[in-house]
């Protein structure tokens, strides 16, 4: 037999079971229904008791004569249909009257004036085990008002009837075509599993084992299988010595891995003491720059010594803009990174340059392509990365006699691309390639850290600046952004510091 025979049994007999339940739940809704229809016909017996009734019960209570002629309509009631017992109460639920077949006794506190709620779905499936009648009520009118009810209470083998026999009957049918189908189920399972069970626990073994090798079943599919895990693990086994060549590799290049990271970790250490140095420098320096400022005052203009003090003035204050300049490329500071708009930011770059610019004959041009979505940026970091290039730009059209500065901004995807570009001299393919580095430079009085303050703050906004400089063209200098996802928190995709 086949594997997808053997399935096909399998499922046949699920359908089949399956078709037993959906004929059980027929006969219990139809139970159901039954003892609904049984309490819609209650409602009509008691209504026909409540328009007797509503001769002997006012608005203020039972009239007179109503003890006798009340328990008279109950006799004729219990007589006319198949009921254990039926009662008569008043407006506030008071037994008047009762009569019973069996004895019991009738309560009260059914109120005329509240609904029966309906019964739930196994309240039927309830009244198979425990012999409970149902009840059902009729409101007595008298005048358009509402003063009592007829309760009536079917007795407990009209409200079941054949209904126990025909549950149990199904019941036990369905317990026998259950565990036969269980059975079916079990041995086909078995049948159909093992093969698998044991493919899954060679699979398991081939970490440990060698050359795990199975016996091909009958079923073909199964076979099929079978003979592609051999294969597998025949393959398995001409590739393990490989591995174990290349885990000896990965191993050495893990260990110079390990080295590399040993003295990245020494040069991090070494930057944050020469931060600290060139901050205390810096502090001398600025020390010595006042004195000679203090100096440069008090001596008279035709002092010999006077140029050799405005020298050390200029050269400190030209050291300390050099450590300063080191001190923002090396420190990290805390971002203060919000989504916003990035004109305005733009815009205020541009504006700041104005007079340089205006000295240097240089004009300066914003152009916004269309809305822009907003970024997560640190506003202070942004502004310094464009006032930089912004600053570069000026300074590479002053020696030619002015020039055009221009900043742009549009969108390309999920992106907001920013461009500040020049009609200056442009760069050296050599030097645009070193543009970058750090203290690489081209100014005779440049530190070389402008342009990598501008990429480590551009980084760390998770975007990216590129330069696309050909000579006697300009250096267009593109920064692209991610925009904004809705939600964005308070930190930039990137780093988070600059």
């Amino acid at each position: 037999m086949t594997l997808r025979l053997k399935l096909f049994v399998l499922i046949a007999g699920a359908i089949f079971f399956a078709t037993t339940g959906v004929t059980a739940m027929a006969l219990w809704r139809e139970l159901i229904r039954g003892q609904e229809l049984l309490v819609r016909e209650g409602v009509a017996i008691a209504s026909t008791a409540a328009a007797g009734a509503s001769h002997w019960i006012g608005p203020s209570g039972p009239e007179p004569g109503s003890t006798q002629a009340l328990p008279a309509i109950l006799d004729r009631l219990l007589k006319s249909a198949p009921l254990d017992r039926a009662w008569v109460v008043d407006r506030s639920g008071a037994l008047l009257a009762c009569a019973s077949r069996t004895g019991e006794t009738c309560p009260s506190g059914f109120y005329p004036n509240e609904f029966e709620s309906a019964d739930w779905a196994l309240q039927a499936l309830k009244r198979l085990v425990n012999p409970e009648g149902l009840i059902a009520r009729a409101p007595v009118l008298h005048g358009g008002e509402v003063v009592g009810a007829v309760c009536v209470d079917f007795s407990h083998e009209e409200v079941i009837g054949s209904a126990r026999e025909l549950a149990i009957g199904a019941s036990l049918v369905g317990f026998i075509w259950i565990t036969l189908g269980l059975m079916m189920a079990a041995l086909f399972i078995r049948q159909v599993t093992k093969p698998v069970v044991d493919l899954i626990e060679a699979a398991g073994h081939l970490a440990e084992e060698r050359g795990v090798q199975l016996d091909e079943p009958e079923d073909r599919e199964l076979r099929d299988l079978v003979h592609a895990f051999n294969q597998m693990s025949r393959r398995l086994e001409e590739r393990r010595d490989e591995n174990q060549r290349l885990i000896a590799s990965l191993e050495e290049r893990v260990e110079q891995k390990t080295r590399e990271l040993l003295r990245a970790d020494r040069l991090a250490t070494l930057g944050g003491i020469a931060a600290g140095f060139a901050h205390e420098i810096g502090n001398s320096l600025n020390v010595i720059r006042g004195y000679a400022s203090m100096a440069e005052r008090e001596l008279p203009a035709d002092h010999a010594n006077r140029e050799d003090v405005v020298a050390i003035r200029r050269e400190t204050g030209r050291a300390a803009a050099m450590l300063e300049r080191f001190l923002v490329f090396a420190r990290a500071r805390d971002s203060r990174a919000h989504a916003q708009a990035i004109e305005p930011i733009l815009r205020e770059a541009v504006e700041v340059v104005g007079p340089a610019a205006a000295q240097a004959g240089v004009e300066r041009t914003v152009r916004i392509a269309g809305p822009l979505p907003p970024v997560v940026a640190d506003a202070g970091l942004l502004r310094q990365a464009f006032l930089n290039l912004c600053v570069n730009a000026v300074h590479a059209m002053r020696d030619q006699g002015g020039g055009t500065l221009t900043a742009r901004a549009s969108v390309e995807g999920e992106q907001v691309v920013v461009e500040v570009s020049d009609t200056g001299p442009g760069l050296e393919p050599e030097v645009a390639r070193r543009i970058f580095e750090p203290f690489f430079t081209t100014k005779a009085e440049g530190t070389g850290l402008g342009l990598p303050i501008v990429r480590q703050a551009v980084e760390a906004h998770g975007g990216t600046v590129t330069l696309e400089s050909q000579p006697g063209r300009g250096a267009p200098f593109r920064i692209r952004l991610p925009a904004a996802r809705p939600g964005a928190g308070d930190q930039p995709p990137g780093e988070g510091t600059a």
